[in-house]
């Protein structure tokens, strides 16, 4: 999914801690940008020792088994991860973090231990951690000479060694903040042989039981890809940077969707039961795709991967999400696209595959789209939408007399708004089903009948009718209401 629910922090995991008697005991442990903390267990959450990360004087992995180090201000914490890669990974994410809260901090501060294979202890050794390389890694005479011109949108462009049926390949790789691209050679020239989104990517991660630590895996929806760089410095700068891009990419659909604005943390955790595998559609709610073009997916469905272009199955251009799809997964079903009517008011039905419709279908209530977020001009623009937000904030007003009354009239509007209680909260939220209202014509005259039970409450009740004013300058005998807008000014 894309949005986080553990938002903050870099990596969470069991790991085994030893004693002062020796013994391993297992906590499970969260890495903040700050600190690291330990947990008798996931569930309960009671911390029993934290870490500030301002106070790490160095950190090293001490023994093939998984086992790693970090020393504080007067005291030394030894770790074990359930492998060596986990562990790896542990110290990678600390290193980063580091960089963050101390970037002053060199790499030749840092001093490299070597672990001795009887299990003794870790002795510092001068120089890279190309120590800890194995002499038998097949890459020690291969050709890493990337000989053409990188790509223009490429945060990092190098040869890189794939295994493919347990034969390493060499591919020229190509990062960007959209893709990771996989090129072969061919002729003295570039052909794009896969492309994969970040969005499809899960996760990356050092490998050393391929030979070493200059392996690592990209893990994506579809693959995982077994890669080696050049040495352990290389493989580590391209975990760094996909993880990055990575953070970029999620952060960027956070903010398209204004989920901060508009929905709580429980909502979110909600929504994303909801959506599942499909969560990664949720960047394109508010935001008109852009059309990339099939060779940005390597002439492959979005959906099943199966091979689409001019040769193969004919591609379908899914409108919600600017992809393509083979016929199998995109039908020609049509919808109204929510971010073309958000941002233009184009309430056309255009087609969409299956997966979006399926999307769509699961978020179809949810109050997703803050208006005023999004496209606040919309209501100036619109003279509908504007009426729809005066009839939106009158109920508002409404609402407040029928929450305190006791008569049991806000009994009877809940079952008039059909789980709609959104619409008394705050007046610019918006699901899916309310935009597709507003484009059949039919949301306007929904809200003129909840306002006219409302008002005719107000109007009726006496204990509403008590909750009235009265005018402060020419003090008429009349009673006035906040939702009269008509006549009356606040």
């Amino acid at each position: 999914g894309l949005s986080n629910p553990f938002r903050g922090l870099l990596k969470l995991g069991s790991l085994e801690r030893r004693g002062a008697m020796g013994i391993w005991k297992e906590f499970f442990c969260e890495l903040s940008p700050l600190e690291l903390r330990l947990f008798l267990d996931h569930e309960d959450r009671i911390c029993v020792e934290s870490y500030s990360l301002l106070r790490c004087e160095s950190l090293a992995l001490t023994h093939s088994d998984g086992r790693f180090e970090l020393v504080f201000l007067g005291k030394k914490l030894y770790l074990r991860a359930p492998s060596r890669d986990e562990a790896e990974d542990w110290l990678d994410r600390i290193r980063e973090a580091l960089h963050k809260c101390r970037p002053q901090l060199e790499e030749d501060e840092w001093e490299t231990l070597e672990y001795s294979e009887d299990g003794g202890e870790a002795q510092p050794i001068q120089g890279d951690s190309s120590a800890l390389q194995h002499s038998d890694v097949p890459g020690n005479s291969l050709d890493w000479t990337p000989a053409h011109e990188p790509e223009l949108d490429a945060i990092k462009e190098a040869v890189l060694y794939m295994d493919l049926d347990k034969t390493w390949v060499p591919f020229i790789f190509s990062l960007s903040l959209e893709t990771l691209k996989c090129f072969k050679i061919r002729n003295n020239d570039k052909i794009l042989s896969n492309s994969y989104g970040i969005e499809t990517i899960q996760d990356i991660l050092p490998d050393t039981s391929l030979g070493g630590p200059a392996f690592f895996k990209v893990i994506t929806s579809k693959a995982v890809l077994k890669l080696q760089a050049e040495n352990a410095e290389e493989a580590a700068s391209w975990r760094l940077l996909v993880r990055r891009a990575l953070m970029a990419y999620l952060e960027s659909a956070e903010e398209a969707l204004t989920l901060g604005g508009s929905l709580d943390g429980h909502s979110q955790v909600v929504l994303k039961n909801i959506v599942k595998e499909n969560g990664f559609l949720l960047q394109y709610l508010v935001a008109i795709p852009m059309e990339k073009g099939l060779d940005s997916q390597s002439f492959i469905c979005a959906g099943c991967s199966r091979q689409i272009g001019f040769s193969f199955a004919r591609p379908k251009l899914c409108a919600f999400s600017g992809l393509y799809y083979c016929d199998s997964c995109h039908r020609d079903d049509e919808t109204v696209i929510p971010s073309r009517l958000i941002h233009n008011w184009d309430l056309t039905k255009r087609g969409v595959c299956k997966q979006a419709l399926k999307f769509l279908s699961q978020i179809r209530n949810q109050p997703l789209i803050d208006l005023k977020l999004v496209n606040e001009s919309l209501y100036e623009h619109v003279e509908r939408m504007g009426r729809i937000l005066r009839s939106r904030e009158q109920l508002k007003l409404l609402g407040d007399y029928l929450i305190m009354c006791r008569s049991g009239a806000l009994k009877e509007l809940s079952k008039r708004l059909d789980h709609r209680h959104y619409l008394l909260e705050c007046p610019h939220k918006y699901s899916v089903a309310d935009l597709r209202q507003i484009a059949d014509g039919v949301f306007e005259t929904f809200l003129q009948s909840l306002l006219q039970f409302a008002s005719h409450h107000v109007y009726s009740c006496d204990l509403c009718t008590q909750r009235g004013f009265i005018c402060q300058i020419c003090n008429s005998s009349d009673i006035i209401f906040p939702f009269e807008f008509d006549t009356t000014t606040r």
